[in-house]
């Protein structure tokens, strides 16, 4: 009886160590799934990204990243509107004064207009961000679903300043015609994904994406920098379970490999990955999924600006250009009204003639453009184009949007082609 007793025990206390394990492992479990239910849902970030989706794969990524650092944006922004006029180089030497996160830096000096849209939907930015620490993965995939439909309803296809390309795993990837050329573009969200009902608003037409507005890479990073070869890189955009490299300290071959160096460190927003690529700080990734989770409404729906709204600024271009009849040059695809025009034809009167400056010869030329054979719209692997070399390239970016706030971007983005001053 006493054998049997002992045997007992010591079942218990063998057990009981398993059964212990097994009972955390399932609230952990429990706790894991109720904190997915307070993230943002897959609607909810298709949204989200669907402004910015459709950029070129490293371009995406800068924005991606620098929003987890909306307040740098913010101030990237008063920077530049400070230092509107003055020489390039100076400019890039205030920029990197800051030490801001790299991201927010390349953006400031090559990408001005970017920066100043980002600030300018800044709640917009900052949800973003939150989505980048909190569920990177989703953004990601969530990407990928905006880009396979507008490739499905015709809109993403390649051309002279972007090449688009499906691989065998379904991912789509946009990259630069030419790597030394990087295109801005512009599209409105109800057009381009016009077959997906999670996006709000009735579609007008498919197919409309703009190239107005671009940056001459070479112009501002020269051979000897390191940002000078990124923006051909194919394999930076994370797709396929793979890393984001967002950080030029890598050796990149612009025809596809990616060579990852010695260094490995770790920045204000983010670690390196052993492997280089980066990913969430802990500690952000947890503050981000608690504010996520807390802006989350007792109907279900998020409280964040998962939609990029009109600001203030646009809802007064659209009030003006409703009310004389010029289309509003900063939206594609706008147009005038006959009807308006025929109007306000009649109330024109002499103005005295004012004397402006020539514009530099930087902003008259134009890159030439590489003939690019456009692959089909269906899901099928499409072969990268050869871009041909340049044989002479505008030594500035190029602003072709309306508003104070394009103009402001177009000064401040002219380069000198100077070597651009990196970080110690």
């Amino acid at each position: 009886m006493i054998k049997l007793y002992v045997l007992i025990v010591a079942l218990v206390v063998s057990v009981a160590p398993i059964m212990v394990q097994a009972q955390e492992a399932a609230q952990g479990e429990n706790a894991q799934a109720a904190a997915d239910e307070t993230l943002l849902t897959t609607a909810e970030l298709e949204n989200l990204v669907a402004p910015v989706a459709l950029y070129p794969d490293t371009l995406l990524i800068q924005i991606l990243v620098g929003a987890t650092n909306p307040m740098e944006i913010v101030k990237a922004d008063r920077l530049l509107a400070v230092n509107e006029g003055e020489d390039p180089e100076t400019v890039k030497v205030a920029v990197e004064a800051e030490q801001w996160d790299e991201s927010v830096e390349v953006l400031a000096v090559a990408f001005p207009e970017v920066i100043a849209d980002m600030a300018l939907h800044i709640e917009w930015t900052e949800a973003m961000g939150d989505a980048m620490l909190a569920q990177s993965d989703d953004v990601m995939a969530a990407v990928q679903t905006m880009r396979t439909q507008a490739v499905n309803n015709g809109a993403l296809v390649s051309g002279d300043e972007q090449l688009v390309e499906v691989t065998d795993t379904e991912e789509v990837i946009i990259q630069p015609a030419d790597p030394e050329i990087v295109y801005v573009p512009q599209y409105d969200s109800q057009v381009v994904y016009a077959d997906n009902s999670n996006l709000v608003g009735d579609a007008l037409t498919a197919g409309l994406i703009a190239f107005g507005t671009f940056t001459v890479i070479d112009a501002i990073f020269d051979d000897d920098d390191d940002w000078n070869d990124y923006w051909g890189c194919r394999n930076c955009g994370g797709w396929g379970g793979g890393p984001i490299y967002r950080n030029p300290d890598i050796d990149i071959d612009i025809d596809g490999n990616v060579n990852i160096g010695n260094t490995i460190g770790s920045g204000n927003i983010g670690d390196r990955r052993p492997d280089g690529g980066w990913k969430p700080n802990d500690n952000r990734k947890k503050d981000a999924r608690d504010k996520i989770s807390k802006k989350r409404g007792d109907d279900g729906k998020t409280k964040l600006p998962v939609n990029k709204t009109d600001s203030r600024s646009d809802a007064l271009r659209s009030k003006l250009s409703a009310s004389s009849g010029a289309p509003d040059i900063s939206r594609p695809g706008a147009k005038p009204r006959p009807e308006a025009i025929r109007k306000t034809k009649g109330e024109i009167v002499d103005r005295p003639k004012v004397n402006r400056p020539k514009a530099s010869a930087a902003v008259k030329q134009k890159p030439k453009k590489p003939a690019v054979k456009k692959p089909a719209t269906t899901k099928k692997h499409v072969s990268k184009a050869t871009a041909s070399k340049k044989k002479s390239k505008p030594k500035a970016t190029k602003k072709r949007s309306s508003g104070p706030k394009a103009k402001k971007a177009a000064n401040r983005g002219k380069a000198s082609g100077k070597k651009m001053k990196r970080k110690g």
